[in-house]
C-alpha cells in the first residue's frame, strides 16, 4: 500500500461527478484525500499562488477547461516537481480526444480510475526524488553564495541583506527578516519578499520592518531567548492573509552568544528537513563569527587611531598602506585619506624629497638602518621583508617633538 497516506489535489477542470468517482478510488485505497476543483486558467493560477499541492489532476473538460500544455505550463512555473496527471476517461494516450487536447508527451495519464492510487504513488515518489536531488544542488549553490558574500568583507548590514536574499531566492521562501539585538530587544535590520509577491506579503515586510520583540516573544523572540531553531505551521493572523503557510527561524549563534535571529516564511507546508537545517546551523555560525571578527577589528582599529604615536606603515615605492588617525590628522588630511598617498610627498619638505628618498631604498636593502626625522617628529621605522630578504616596505613609529 502507498506510503502517501494524505494528499492535497488540484482538480484542473474534472467534472463533479468524475471528481466524486476520483475521490471514492482514493479512499478505498486508503487514502485522505484533500480534493480542490479549480475551473479555466485565472483559478488554476490563483489556486497555484496558494502552493501546499501535492498534485495536479487534469481533466481538461468544460467550456472554460485550460488546454492541457498551458495548464501543464502554469503548474512547472509555479512548481517544477509538481506531479501533473491526465485522468479523464476520454484521454487514452494515442486516441482522438488526447490528441485534440493537445496533451503533453510524457504526461501519465490515467483513464481507468482503478490505476490512479498506484500511478499517483509512483509519481509522487518520483516527484520526491526529484526535489531531493535539486534540492541538494540548491543548498550547494546557497552556500556558496554566502561564502562568498563572507568573504567580500561587507558591512553587517549589508551582508545580512544578501544572505536573506540568498536563502530566500534559492530555496524558495517568499518572505524573510533578519533581526539584531538592540540592548533588551530584538529589531528587525532586514528584509527581503520574493519579486512579484502579493501585495499583502509587501505588507507584512513593511509592517515587519517597524516590529520589536523581547526575549521569548513572537518566533523570532523565542529563537533570541533559547538558541534553537524553530519551524512552525501555527502562523500568526497577518502572515495567513499573505498566503504564508510555514515558517522557520534560526539562531545567528557562536557558542552560547546569540547575535541576531534569521525568519523565513514560505506559502506551502515544509517539514524539518536535515540538510536544510544543518544549512541554517553553518550560516547562523558563520554570521556570528563574522559578526564577532568585526567587533575586534573595530575595537583594534580604535585602540590603533587612539594612539597618541603616529603610526604608518609604506609600501616598497613609498606609498602610505596604514595611517592611523593621529598620523591623519597629524598631516592635515581626514581619517585614512592619507592612505595611498606618496609619503615623501606629504611628510618631507620638497629640497630633501630626494635624499629622503634614497635614504628609504638604503633602508630597504639593508645598507641602513633608519630615515631622517621630518619637520617637529622623531621616527622609528622598521622594515619588511620577503623570504628571500627582499624588501616590501616599512613600519614607522612616529613621536612629536
Amino acid at each position: 500500500m502507498s506510503r502517501h497516506r494524505r494528499i492535497s489535489a488540484l482538480l484542473v477542470d474534472v467534472p463533479a461527478g468524475h471528481a466524486a468517482q476520483l475521490s471514492r478510488v482514493l479512499d478505498d485505497a486508503g487514502w485522505t484525500a484533500r480534493a480542490v476543483p479549480v475551473q479555466g486558467a485565472e483559478a488554476l493560477s490563483a489556486a497555484l499562488q496558494r502552493r501546499g499541492w501535492d498534485a495536479v489532476l487534469y481533466g481538461g473538460d468544460g467550456p472554460l477547461a485550460v488546454p492541457s500544455r498551458k495548464a501543464l505550463e502554469m503548474v512547472r512555473l509555479a512548481d517544477p516537481h509538481l506531479p501533473f496527471l491526465a485522468v479523464s476517461p476520454r484521454m487514452r494516450p494515442g486516441e482522438l480526444a488526447a490528441i485534440l487536447r493537445g496533451l503533453p508527451t510524457g504526461v501519465p495519464t490515467v483513464p481507468d480510475m482503478a490505476q490512479l492510487p498506484a500511478v499517483l504513488t509512483r509519481e509522487l515518489e518520483q516527484a520526491r526524488m526529484r526535489r531531493r536531488v535539486g534540492g541538494a544542488h540548491k543548498l550547494l549553490g546557497a552556500q556558496q553564495a554566502i561564502a562568498d558574500h563572507l568573504a567580500a568583507g561587507l558591512e553587517p548590514s549589508v551582508l545580512c541583506d544578501r544572505v536573506l536574499a540568498t536563502l530566500c531566492s534559492a530555496l524558495g521562501w517568499t518572505f524573510g527578516a533578519v533581526w539584531r539585538p538592540d540592548g533588551s530587544i530584538l529589531r528587525c535590520t532586514s528584509v527581503f519578499s520574493a519579486p512579484g509577491a502579493r501585495t499583502p506579503v509587501a505588507e507584512l515586510a513593511s509592517a515587519t520592518h517597524e516590529q520589536t520583540y523581547a526575549a521569548g516573544q513572537g518566533l523570532a523572540g523565542r529563537v533570541w531567548a533559547f538558541r534553537r531553531p524553530v519551524w512552525v505551521a501555527d502562523l500568526p493572523g497577518e502572515a495567513v492573509r499573505a498566503g504564508l503557510v510555514t515558517a522557520v527561524a534560526f539562531p545567528i549563534a557562536l557558542g552560547d552568544e546569540c547575535v541576531g535571529v534569521i525568519e523565513l516564511y514560505a506559502p506551502d507546508a515544509r517539514e524539518p528537513n536535515a540538510e536544510v537545517s544543518a544549512l541554517f546551523a553553518t550560516v547562523g555560525g558563520q554570521l556570528a563569527a563574522y559578526f564577532a571578527r568585526r567587533r575586534v577589528r573595530a575595537r583594534a582599529r580604535r585602540s590603533f587611531d587612539g594612539a597618541a604615536a603616529l603610526i604608518v606603515a609604506l609600501d616598497a615605492d613609498g606609498r602610505v598602506e596604514i595611517a592611523n588617525g593621529t598620523a591623519s590628522a597629524a598631516f592635515g588630511f581626514e581619517e585614512d585619506d592619507l592612505v595611498g598617498r606618496d609619503w615623501f610627498a606629504v611628510a618631507v619638505p620638497e629640497p630633501d624629497r630626494p635624499a629622503a628618498r634614497a635614504a628609504y631604498a638604503s633602508l630597504l636593502d639593508g645598507t641602513a638602518t633608519t630615515l631622517p626625522d621630518t619637520p617637529g617628529i622623531t621616527w622609528r621605522w622598521s622594515p619588511s621583508r620577503d623570504p628571500h630578504g627582499n624588501g616590501l616596505g616599512a613600519l614607522g613609529w612616529g613621536e612629536p617633538t
